[in-house]
């Protein structure tokens, strides 16, 4: 099963994909955006984390195709609470990240899309570190609200930066205000 986007499509994560998002993770324009702190990953090391999250019933994680089928990103949902319909979401565009082709957004609207129609869930929360513009711009344009503010919650270069939360309602988003990368 795919999940369309209007240029992207979101997959299953194969083994195959394992070596380019371990490259991503391994790049230091990537990971310092990451709100977890992360180290040189190998390739077992990503194969555990692949085995591990395939096998977990409050995660899915997806691949971000681009209109190409070049994968461009990961994605997805954890931390889902069926009873409380809400779950945690991210995106990393891996490829040419800089860019700026709107796919972030794109992502987050598809996600956003499928997880109130789809799968039911009343809420989206996201959490980003305060130095990541691209991300913070990405989903305030998706609708997101920024509804607090964790102090000094990660260490990067030396500096500690804080970690903003974010939330989404179902109520709130409105898929055809939504729907691209210029909305």
């Amino acid at each position: 099963m795919m999940i369309n986007g209007p240029r992207i499509k979101l997959r299953a994560i194969e083994r195959e994909d394992l070596e380019a998002i371990r490259s991503w993770y391994n790049n230091p324009e990537i990971s310092r955006g990451l709100g977890d702190t992360t180290y040189p990953t190998a390739t077992h090391e990503q194969e555990k984390w692949l085995d591990r999250i395939q096998s977990q019933h409050d995660t899915k994680r997806f691949a971000i195709e681009d209109e190409q089928e070049n994968l461009i990103g990961i994605t997805g949902f954890w931390n889902i609470h069926v009873r409380d319909r809400r779950a945690e979401h991210a995106v990393i565009i891996g490829a040419n990240p800089t860019a700026a082709k709107g796919y972030g957004q794109e992502t987050i609207n598809t996600c956003a899309s499928y997880a109130f129609q789809e799968m039911n869930l009343h809420r989206l929360d996201a959490t980003i570190l305060a130095t990541n513009l691209p991300s913070i711009k990405a989903y305030e344009a998706c609708g997101f609200v920024r509804e607090g503010t964790i102090r000094k919650h990660a260490f990067r270069g030396g500096t500690w930066i804080d970690r903003h939360l974010y939330g989404l309602l179902k109520d709130e988003f409105n898929p055809a205000q939504h729907h691209g990368p210029n909305s």
